[in-house]
């Protein structure tokens, strides 16, 4: 197991409720269902489940405490953009739960407070000096559009649980599908990006190359979706099923660097 291993499930667990809840800001997944609010309890319990990774990073989780002191470490920034994003998230729920719906407004803030959270843990490698192949610009589309195709999958698979019997949802639209399709491409191409650099450094390509080509499977499935050669249940299973698997290899192969 790589020595990285908790910043691994955090960014991994993190990153996906965070790139899950901007895309569903503006495709919002059940949302005629009376259980839309698990989807806000449902990254809220990602978020919760990664952000373990940070104390267990540290050697000594009372480090933790230490490391929130000092606001200019990457670490404490990661764990501050995540206790507003688990706020808004928090705040989602309950609202749903309680009154249906929930202020357009509180949802775009949480969406930009996940956006800026993937965007701090690509920075947070980009500056780091120990690693030189982490400290590229290819970083950062490698961590925010990585999550951002979890997301949508995410939005998609949700939906497809919840609101699996409505005619509007979003694995009948075109254009939502399309989306899927495409976030896939983007989040392949961020990974072959990364892969390349590690090449160029003389470190290993292959699990990009593999991670590459689950992504692009996963692309492959939303367009057959798409042209309706594929059933909602694989569409919806199969893209999530891939594009976590292809991320998690991905970044796996990122914090392998750490101990080559």
């Amino acid at each position: 197991m790589i020595s990285e291993f908790p910043l691994f499930c955090f960014t991994t667990l993190a990153g996906l409720a965070a790139g899950a809840y901007a895309v569903n800001a503006f495709f919002p997944a059940g949302k005629d269902s009376k259980r839309a609010w698990l989807f806000p309890l449902a990254c809220m319990v990602l978020l919760g489940v990664g952000l373990i990774g940070l104390p267990l990073h540290l050697g000594r989780p009372e480090r933790m405490f230490i490391a929130l002191t000092h606001p200019s470490a990457m670490i404490a920034q990661e764990a501050y953009w995540s206790m507003a994003f688990g706020i808004v998230l928090l705040a989602d729920t309950i609202l749903l739960k309680v009154k249906g719906s929930t202020p357009r407004a509180l949802r775009i803030a949480g969406a930009i407070f996940g956006v800026v959270l993937t965007a701090v843990m690509g920075n947070a490698y980009f500056v780091s000096l120990a690693i030189p192949v982490w400290s590229s610009f290819a970083t950062f589309p490698f961590f925010i559009l990585g999550d951002i195709a979890m997301g949508v999958t995410m939005v998609a698979l949700f939906d497809y649980l919840v609101a699996k019997d409505c005619e509007d949802r979003l694995g009948k639209s075109s254009n939502f599908l399309l989306a899927e399709a495409v976030s896939a491409l983007v989040a392949a191409l961020a990974i072959a990006v990364e892969g390349f650099q590690f090449s160029g450094a003389g470190l290993s390509v292959v699990p990009f190359v593999v991670a590459a080509v689950v992504a692009l499977a996963a692309a492959g499935i939303a367009f057959a979706a798409r042209m309706g050669k594929v059933s909602d249940q694989i569409s919806a299973w199969g893209c999530f099923a891939a594009l976590f698997v292809a991320v998690a290899i991905a970044r796996y192969a990122f914090y392998a660097a750490c101990v080559l």
